[in-house]
Parts: structure tokens; C-alpha cells; sequence
């Protein structure tokens, strides 16, 4: 009889977790529609009965503005409830907020508490993380081998960035047989029971999938002027996003038209305008290109952040499309923080994700380095939205403020030339092309 008993509440457990893994599912499709409402509907009251899955998929939201206004402090508060019971990406993200100071004061030593009970249980970004604070001695003590297994078993785990920042550390041949041991020693601590909580699936957990955003109407402006910049000489057959900003001028990354250190002819460059599954609305192949004069050329895995400032280029069409043309306007520091806080911060490119349609992301946060050189926001970051606009109401209508040029995924910071480096040449070329056609 107990046996039986037994049997019949496993089965009601499994069932009871079934169902919520579908609601989780079908919450998470519905956020990747912009279906914000009804994917809060599916995980609020998940999250409320403490399923640390919905919870934290309620703090993204919030920390992203989704069906919510932004609320970075109300996401920790989410995070947190997931992270105390084990979720190794809602202690991540603790850890990044910690960093940023995101909803919370920055704190170097709480972030690397919540990394280290991350990266003991395999989670990747949080090793990178941890193998960066503790090369640098920031909120731990400093320990160069530590340092480095760390950044080894997360390159081995699929952080791209680790590759590169292992090579810059230098360690005694005994130092790194001992990181070695470490590395071959080490075996993953999973913190919660839950198979739900130790083993999410991705499609499960928002914050797995930093891509996610909204597919746009590529008939609908300003999406209707932004398209995808192709280069018939790339050797990797990859491509950006550019911005129609006049009938024959297109805003797009510096580093988007060159291929390598080479710079690629105008012959080569094409920018496809509104492009919907394939198919543009509109096309023009350059007549010539315009590179930011102190902009510095290199390969993709050399680049560093000094370059992004001086990364734009204005690609002259040799025909003028019909798209309305979207304005550049440079921002003060405190004119984005406004912008920020009113949610007008956007954005829209063609990313890997959707190659052949267009994404965007609402209620977007941005900011200047003390030097106001490079903007610093959290939006959209992949392959394909180099060259994207960093987009902000201006008296009600979107403007470019900023045009991005490089990512940090383990942080989830992307960095774009503000419009200040590039306004006055825009509205130049824009001159002399009104002026050339009287």
C-alpha cells in the first residue's frame, strides 16, 4: 500500500513538473514574439510558487522592460529568490549586476561571491568571470594560477573571450603544471537536487538566449531604413547592419567594411534596405565609402575597446532609395540618462539569429565612459548588428545616437560610437549631396 502510495505521488510530481516546464516553454516563445503580457500571465504565478526557473525569468523581464517598466532593482530581487536556490544563471547575473551596479551599488567582492558558487557548478560566463577578478585581485585575493585554470575550463566550456585573455597571462612552467592539475582535478558542484533547477533547458530560461528580441515589421519605419550591408569580399562571408540616414548615405560600422586590415572596394559594398525574409525592399551598391579618419583597422581578434570610438563609416550610394531616411543626433550624458529612463533607447539590426528579418529591442539603457568617446549600453549583441543603430526619441521621433561596434558577452555590455564623433560629417556629406543636385 505505501509502495503504492509512493508510486502514485512520483507520478503526480512528474506530472505537476511537466506541466510547468511547458508553461515555462510557452512563456519564454511568447517573450521572443513580444508577447510580454502573455508570457508574465504563464510566469508569475510559476514564480510565486517558487519555481526558481519563472523567477528568474520574471527578473529579466523586469531588468529588460519587458511588459514591465524597467526595474533593475526589482530583477535583483527576482534573481535572488532563483539564486538562493541553486540557479546557476540567476547567480550569474546577481555577479554581473554586482559588477555593473545594476539596480544595486557596485560591489566587487558580493560579485565575485555569487561567480564563485556559479563557476563550481560548470556554468561558464561565471568562470570567465571569476578567472578575470581573480588575475586582477578585484573581490578576491589576487591568484594568477587560480586566474588561469579558471579562463582555461571556460574557453574549454564555449566563452570565446577566454582564448584571448588566456595568452596574456604569463605564468612559471610550474605554476601552469599546477593550474593543470586544478584543471584536470576539477569536477562540477551542482548546488540544487531540482533536476528543473541543476539542468534548465535553454528554452526554459530567457537570460540563456542573450540575443532575444522582438522580430520589427520591415515595412514599419524606422525599421523600413535599416538593412543589412553586404561585402562580396569577406572571407567569412559574414555581414552587418547598416541605417539609411539620407537617400544615398547608409551609417554603418567602420570595421563592417574592411576585411581585416584591408578595406574593402566600393564595388563590393551593397546595403539592402528593410530586408523581410530575405527579400529587400530596396537596394544600392556604394558609390564610395567614408571612413572615420583616425579609425585603425585589425583583425577581429585583436580588436580592443580604443578602436570602437572611431568605428563608423558612411557608405555613398550610387542610387538614392525611397526609405524615409532616419536623423543623427548627438546626445550630453545627461540626455541619455533621460532617454534611459523614459525607455526610448532601441534598437534594430540583423542578427544571427534572424539573418533575413529584422530584431529590435525596446527600453534599452545608455551611457558615456568618463571621457564620452564610446557609449556603453545593454541592449541586443550579436554577430550581424555590428553597424546597428543605438536609436533615442528626440522630440518624440527616433534619432541615431549612437552606432555600435563591439560586444563583451560575459557582461553583457556592447559599445557603440556615439553620434558626437560623427554628426557634423553627416550632415556635411548630406549638404554637399543636396547642394551637387540643385
Amino acid at each position: 500500500m505505501i509502495k503504492t502510495i509512493i508510486i502514485c505521488l512520483a507520478v503526480l510530481l512528474a506530472s505537476v513538473a511537466g506541466a510547468s516546464a511547458a508553461e515555462l516553454e510557452d512563456a519564454v516563445a511568447a517573450a521572443g514574439n513580444g508577447q510580454h503580457a502573455a508570457a508574465l500571465r504563464r510566469l508569475l504565478p510559476l514564480a510565486a510558487k517558487g519555481d526558481a526557473r519563472a523567477q528568474f525569468d520574471v527578473g529579466f523581464m523586469a531588468a529588460f522592460g519587458w511588459g514591465v517598466p524597467r526595474n533593475p532593482a526589482e530583477a535583483l530581487t527576482w534573481y535572488r529568490k532563483a539564486a538562493d536556490q541553486g540557479l546557476a544563471v540567476a547567480q550569474h547575473y546577481l555577479g554581473i549586476a554586482y559588477v555593473n551596479g545594476e539596480g544595486v551599488a557596485s560591489n566587487y567582492g558580493e560579485a565575485s561571491r555569487w561567480f564563485i558558487r556559479a563557476a563550481a557548478q560548470g556554468f561558464a560566463q561565471s568562470q570567465y568571470m571569476l578567472g578575470l577578478m581573480l588575475l586582477d585581485g578585484r573581490g578576491v585575493q589576487q591568484d594568477c594560477v587560480q586566474g588561469y585554470a579558471w579562463l582555461v575550463m571556460a574557453g574549454r566550456n564555449g566563452v570565446r573571450s577566454a582564448g584571448r585573455d588566456v595568452q596574456r597571462v604569463k605564468l612559471t612552467e610550474p605554476q601552469r603544471r599546477q593550474a593543470e592539475t586544478m584543471i584536470a582535478a576539477w569536477q562540477p558542484k551542482p548546488e540544487s537536487g531540482e533536476a528543473g533547477v541543476a539542468t534548465p533547458r535553454p528554452e526554459q530560461l530567457l537570460g540563456l538566449d542573450r540575443h532575444i528580441g522582438e522580430v520589427v515589421d520591415p515595412t514599419s519605419w524606422p525599421a523600413s531604413s535599416i538593412g543589412v550591408v553586404t561585402v562580396a569580399q569577406y572571407s567569412t562571408g559574414g555581414w552587418c547592419t547598416g541605417t539609411l540616414v539620407a537617400p544615398r548615405v547608409v551609417l554603418t560600422a567602420a570595421h563592417c567594411v574592411f576585411n581585416g586590415v584591408a578595406q574593402v572596394s566600393p564595388g563590393n559594398v551593397r546595403f539592402l534596405a528593410g530586408m523581410n525574409k530575405g527579400t529587400p525592399a530596396a537596394s544600392s551598391v556604394a558609390d564610395r565609402v567614408i571612413v572615420a579618419p583616425d579609425f585603425v583597422p585589425t583583425q577581429h581578434d585583436k580588436w580592443s575597446l580604443d578602436r570602437s570610438p572611431a568605428d563608423w563609416a558612411l557608405i555613398v550610394l550610387k542610387d538614392a532609395l525611397p526609405s524615409r531616411p532616419v536623423a543623427v543626433k548627438a546626445l550630453t550624458r545627461e540626455e541619455l540618462a533621460a532617454a534611459t529612463a523614459a525607455g526610448t533607447i532601441s534598437e534594430i539590426g540583423y542578427g544571427q539569429e534572424r539573418r533575413y528579418s529584422p530584431t529590435g529591442q525596446r527600453n534599452c539603457s545608455a551611457g558615456m565612459t568618463k571621457d564620452a568617446k564610446l557609449l556603453t549600453v545593454h541592449c541586443l549583441a550579436n554577430f550581424g548588428y555590428s553597424g546597428s543603430p543605438i536609436m533615442a526619441e528626440v522630440g518624440g521621433t527616433p534619432a541615431v545616437v549612437g552606432i555600435f561596434s563591439a560586444f563583451h558577452e560575459e557582461t553583457r555590455l556592447m559599445f557603440a560610437a556615439p553620434a558626437s564623433q560623427f554628426e557634423a560629417i553627416v550632415k556635411r556629406e548630406i549638404a554637399a549631396q543636396s547642394a551637387s543636385a540643385r
